[in-house]
């Protein structure tokens, strides 16, 4: 019996020491790692993260173990027998020095340190192409995404959202039943193509039950929903109706926005359906209570979702990246919006998005019925489901993905090169584009140090371009750019919608 015991405990204490030795050489690696990921999401020195790298192993721990042995050898009389090996004391060095940095870096920086390994975990590889360089990146973005739920942390806030469904979802192209017509395109002279969203985008003018509703209909949430139902039997167009009645009824609250992004909960006005009906002021949650709760009024089942928006790239400088403002830049802030579930499938809408701080203007469609590709470009909902892809993002796929807006859908156009929401070059910048439907496509860099409207820049003589495959040529001074793109589809338009954007680091 002894023997196999003994036998055991080798391979006990070997793989041990195995595990022992291994975090010598593991724990600096993910410290050079982070450090190294950070440096080229905030487009500073790697150069910078690999003396740093080198501080942490070797120089720091084989110094300290040099002093060590140095202070040793000046004492007088015979020195005391050590309890730890050289080798084992230059390990446990190594952990804690190692161990107090990481512990500084994500104590300080936890959102921002994990999501620059989402997004530029892979920096070493870029340019890099091949075989053996795409299964290393697969496998470095693979184990950032690991640490998603570091940085992509659920706040209640909001709430929790509703049970997510449990039915396979649909396909993105799946076409909707009973649409609601399509406007015309604007560009008479644009090719026929595949139409890659069949149903979508609806017409954005609002339903006319809903601008002809009297102000006896309007006294409730109720009398509202019974109006709706008892005039609109079609449950797609009456949804829709809900959604032009919230948003044309509702004005955004930004004070109160402002209240949460400070965490200041108890401030915030009551969210509650019957209070913003009442109020008629409201954030992302309130708008999202009163669509589920005209829905119930009037017979359709909308839901209630909750997770993470992107709106646009930058909206703070690179200098000022920390945990709370992070989320106004590529990992996105905290939002609220609908699904809706017509003859059993379910479609996406937001309705705070499709409103418009402007006075008089016209209701949006863009977030109503939206394909479900195009709107996982935006929104990261808590539970993964919602997103109705059949194959569910990442996190770290999400902000990994380039920003475009659902305007860029409604032109067919994708985005071919970068594929990455945020890019490093040595110079120049192409943005290549598809553009099967031939529409306007113009380029814009903004520097993310100002973020001001003057600073803007056209890539190019900033005329818009055509084709079916279009390059722009953006020649960027060194710095930390959000590199915009605008497009119509008409060639006469002269009202150039935003598509979408792509964070640039020049070096």
């Amino acid at each position: 019996m002894r023997g196999p015991l003994r036998v055991f405990g080798w391979i006990l204490k070997t793989a041990l020491r195995a595990v022992w030795l291994g975090a010598m050489v593991a724990v600096p690696l993910f410290g050079f790692w982070l450090a190294s990921s950070v440096a080229a999401y905030q487009n500073a020195s790697t150069w910078g993260a690999l003396a740093i790298g080198l501080a942490l192993f070797p120089v720091v721990p084989v110094g300290w173990d040099l002093v060590h042995v140095w202070r040793r050898g000046r004492r007088e009389g015979e020195p005391s027998r050590s309890i730890l090996t050289r080798l084992d004391r230059l390990v446990l060095r190594t952990l804690l020095v190692n161990g107090l940095f990481l512990g500084i870096m994500l104590g300080r920086m936890p959102h921002v340190a994990f999501r620059a390994l989402a997004v530029r975990g892979d920096w070493m590889l870029d340019g890099a192409h091949g075989e053996l360089a795409d299964r290393v990146r697969g496998g470095l973005l693979g184990l950032a995404d690991r640490f998603e739920k570091r940085w992509h942390v659920v706040d209640d806030a909001y709430g929790d959202s509703d049970a997510a469904p449990d039915a396979p979802p649909p396909t993105p192209d799946a076409p909707p039943p009973m649409p609601i017509p399509t406007p015309t395109p604007d560009a008479p002279d644009a090719p026929a193509v595949a139409d890659a969203y069949p149903g979508w985008p609806v017409a954005a003018e609002p339903e006319v039950q809903v601008t002809a509703m009297p102000a006896e209909a309007q006294a409730s949430i109720a009398s509202v929903g019974t109006y709706l139902a008892e005039r609109i039997p079609d449950p797609r167009r009456r949804i829709k109706a809900i959604h032009d009645f919230v948003v044309l009824r509702l004005a955004y609250d930004h004070d109160a926005a402002t209240l949460i992004d400070h965490k200041a909960y108890a401030d915030v006005p009551k969210q509650d359906a019957e209070a913003v009906f009442a109020r008629r002021t409201a954030v992302c949650e309130g708008y999202a209570r009163l669509m589920v709760a005209l829905g119930k009024a009037s017979g359709v089942e909308i839901a209630f979702v909750t997770g993470y928006a992107r709106d646009t790239q930058y909206q703070v400088s690179d200098a000022a990246l920390t945990d709370d403002a992070v989320r106004a830049s590529l990992g996105g802030y905290l939002h609220a919006w609908n699904a809706a579930r017509i003859d059993g499938v379910w479609t996406l809408i937001d309705a705070t998005w499709d409103d418009s701080d402007e006075a008089g203007a016209p209701v949006s469609s863009d977030y109503l019925f939206t394909p479900p590709a195009l709107f996982a470009t935006q929104h990261l909902p808590d539970l993964p489901p919602w997103q109705l892809l059949a194959a569910p993002l990442t996190a770290g796929q999400f902000v990994r993905q380039p920003l475009l807006r659902p305007a860029a859908g409604k032109l067919r156009i994708t985005l071919a090169e970068p594929t990455r929401s945020q890019v490093t070059v040595d110079g120049a910048l192409d943005v290549v584009i598809d553009n099967p439907r031939h529409a306007q496509v113009v380029a814009a860099y903004l520097p993310v140090a100002t973020h001001a409207p003057a600073d803007r820049h056209d890539c190019g003589d900033g005329r818009p371009v055509s084709g079916a495959h279009v390059t722009l040529h953006c020649e960027l001074p060194a710095g930390t750019y959000e590199v915009e793109l605008f497009g119509a589809a008409s060639k006469a338009s002269s009202n150039l919608a935003y598509l979408g954007s792509i964070a640039v680091n020049r070096r």
